[in-house]
This record gives structure tokens, C-alpha cells and sequence, in this order.
């Protein structure tokens, strides 16, 4: 049961003092009440949405890289499914326009945070068809090829559906244009809470996602977390460019820091984030206030972790 304590925390400051103390004596009852509160939140959005039905015909969800908005967006669609609402999720990234387009960074890398690599013209037509017809041929992309592939994904659209679009430039007013505003939602989604003890931060919501991004690059690409680090400042000016400036024009915000998550991060991250090694990390003030943030929390192991956690989406 969601109590009213859980109900009404909205962004606050997270003292760890009541997380660890619940993490050593009760760590079940902490990572239960931490998903509630978050799936909470996805059915608030749900009952915005069915609020507004049938003018609702695109959902736009944005959030930064590892604010867990892929997981947030299927959340979505089966909470709507769930109460009567036909949904579907595509994501944005099936509109890059592929490799041979991208911009370039200073150092001549392709810049595939950049609005510039999306296929925005092909994108607002085949929405405009979708309001229009109630069906479109979307595009899909391939990432092993870098290449798009158009018309390979039907998408139907019935009087009582909703297609929802993930994507860190969903939320760019040259999105969707020419589309009635009356006919979309839009919803940022991102750890939006930091982890203090009275006025010291302990860690900002930066951290907590940085956090997340090592253990995916880790487990997915095996990547040591120093060659995350070395991305990670332009990955945070990409959302300073792209996602900050609209990040408040939104129907709704939702906060997806997990409570608990920073115990998990410290059983699976603190044996590499050994401070005793290689010079390199002194570059990086960040992983500084992680190493000493993660010692503030006992560990839980991730096989707590609930099946159908957002936090699955960076450990699988």
C-alpha cells in the first residue's frame, strides 16, 4: 500500500540517513515502497492522459541519457492498455538520419546527440499522415549499419489510441510543428532528486545517472567506467543544448530516481572505482563525489532488484 508520506515526497531532497538505516533493517519494505512511488507516478500520467482522451493523439516523452525513459514509456503504454487507452511506443531514434549525415563534433567524431541528426522533416510528415489517416509506414534504424530503413514499421492509429514517442529531442518545439497542440502530451522524465545528509550533498542527480550509464556501458558493452567518464561531458552538453531549454514547457514531470538504487550501485560499482589506481580519475570531480557517496550506503545486492524495476534497464 502507497502510503500518504509517499505520496506527497515530491522532488525533495533524499535524506540518506532514513535510506540506510531501512536499507540494513528492512532493505525489502525500502525497495518495495521506492517501485511503488515510482509506478505511482507512471499511472499519474496515465490518468492525465485518459483525461484528456480523445484529444490526446501523440505522447511526447523526453529525458536525458540513463533517466530510465525507454522503461518509463512502456510503463506508460501498458498502464494505459491496462485502463482502456490503445498505445503504442516507437523511438525517436528510428529518425536519425543515419552516419554519412551526422554533424561533427570539434574532433571530427559524428555528434549523435545533435538535433541536426534527425530526420525531422520525414518525422513531421509521418506523424501529420498518422493525425490525418489514422496509419503511417514509419521508419526503422538499423545502429549496427547506421543506416535508416523507411516504411518498415506500420503504425494504426484508432479514435480511442495513443503513440507515444521516447526520445532526448521529443520535447523540441520543431517536433510535431505543424501538429495541433491540443493533440499532445508531453512528459520529461529524469532522476530529478539528490541524495543529502542536512545541507551536505551527498550525491545530484547528475551522479545518479552517471552512475546508471557505467553499469550499462559495463554490462552490455563492457566498458570500464573511466571510458564512460571520457563521454561523459559531451553527452551532458548535448542535454544542456537539446533537452534543458524545453525541459519545463511540459504537461508533466516525473522523478525517476529509485530510491534505493544507490545501495545496488555500490555493491556492483565500488570494486572498480578503486581510488587507489591510475591518476586518470583525478580529472574528474564527479567520480570523486560518487566513490565517497557510494561509501555513505550499504550494499543491496541487485538480485532484489524487482523483474519489472526500471533499474533493469541498465543492469538487464
Amino acid at each position: 500500500m502507497i502510503t500518504k508520506e509517499l505520496l506527497e515526497k515530491k522532488y525533495t531532497p533524499l535524506e540518506i540517513a532514513g535510506i540506510v538505516e531501512m536499507a540494513e533493517k528492512d532493505p525489502d519494505t525500502l525497495v518495495l515502497r521506492s517501485e511503488q512511488y515510482y509506478h505511482h507516478q507512471v499511472d499519474s500520467a496515465m490518468v492525465l492522459v485518459k483525461k484528456n482522451m480523445p484529444n490526446y493523439k501523440f505522447v511526447l516523452l523526453c529525458g536525458p541519457s540513463a533517466s530510465g525513459k525507454t522503461t518509463t514509456a512502456h510503463k506508460l503504454q501498458k498502464s494505459l492498455i491496462n485502463n482502456g487507452i490503445g498505445a503504442q511506443v516507437v523511438s525517436m531514434d528510428n529518425f536519425f538520419l543515419g552516419m554519412d549525415h551526422y554533424p561533427r563534433l570539434p574532433d571530427g567524431t559524428p555528434d549523435m546527440e545533435s538535433f541536426e541528426a534527425m530526420d525531422l522533416e520525414h518525422l513531421n510528415e509521418c506523424f501529420d499522415t498518422l493525425l490525418r489517416k489514422g496509419e503511417a509506414m514509419l521508419p526503422t534504424f538499423d545502429f549496427a549499419t547506421q543506416t535508416q530503413h523507411r516504411g518498415t514499421q506500420y503504425v494504426k492509429l484508432n479514435d480511442n489510441d495513443v503513440l507515444i514517442m521516447e526520445g532526448i529531442h521529443a520535447l523540441n518545439p520543431k517536433v510535431l510543428s505543424d501538429i495541433p497542440q491540443k493533440n499532445i502530451m508531453r512528459i520529461y522524465a529524469s532522476v530529478r532528486s539528490k541524495f543529502v545528509c542536512g545541507e551536505e550533498n551527498i550525491l545530484i542527480p547528475k551522479d545518479i545517472r552517471l552512475m546508471r550509464r557505467m553499469v550499462r556501458d559495463n554490462k552490455f558493452r563492457n566498458y570500464p567506467p573511466l571510458a564512460t567518464l571520457k563521454s561523459w561531458e559531451n553527452v551532458l552538453e548535448g542535454e544542456r543544448k537539446n533537452i534543458n531549454p524545453y525541459r519545463d514547457n511540459v504537461d508533466f514531470k516525473m522523478d525517476t530516481t529509485i530510491d534505493y538504487e544507490v545501495c545496488v550501485w555500490h555493491s556492483m560499482l565500488q570494486s572498480q572505482l578503486d581510488m587507489t589506481g591510475p591518476e586518470e580519475y583525478a580529472d574528474y570531480p564527479a567520480i570523486q563525489r560518487i566513490f565517497k557517496g557510494l561509501l555513505r550506503f550499504p550494499s543491496i545486492d541487485a538480485s532484489k532488484i524487482p523483474l519489472d524495476s526500471l533499474l533493469r534497464e541498465f543492469i538487464g
